[in-house]
């Protein structure tokens, strides 16, 4: 997994690179607790995929965010998704998810709590 030479983008997917993702979603989650916005976090492992196949779901993946929604690669076949929304909007996502991308998705989602960082969010998820 390499990134652009500034370190925010992973340079096969597009996606956050994790440290850009965990700067980011302080700032999500903080405009989410003053404006009393629920947020959900989402893990999704892809099974092993070609390079092909690995750009062709994180664009799929990319096309169903809305703005504000970030999306990290974490590792080589794990992605951290933080969503604005309830954890029942994150289940809607992934439904979409899995009719578009047609491999086979793992996930865990978990709604993140007021005052509570990410990083507690991904330990729960097993990141």
């Amino acid at each position: 997994m390499a990134f652009y030479d500034d370190g925010i983008y992973d340079n096969l997917t597009g996606a956050l690179a994790p440290v850009y993702f965990y700067e980011s979603a302080e700032r999500l989650l903080s405009w989410a607790e003053r404006s009393h916005q629920p947020v959900s976090l989402i893990s999704l492992r892809l099974a092993p995929l070609d390079d092909d196949s690995l750009l062709r779901c994180a664009r799929e993946i990319i096309r169903e965010l809305r703005g504000g929604d970030l999306l990290s690669r974490m590792s080589e076949y794990t992605f951290a998704l933080l969503l604005l929304g309830d954890k029942i909007g994150a289940e809607q996502l992934i439904f979409r998810l899995r009719n578009t991308i047609g491999f086979p998705i793992d996930y865990q989602a978990t709604l993140v709590e007021v005052g509570e960082g990410v990083e507690a969010g991904l330990t729960r998820l097993a990141i």
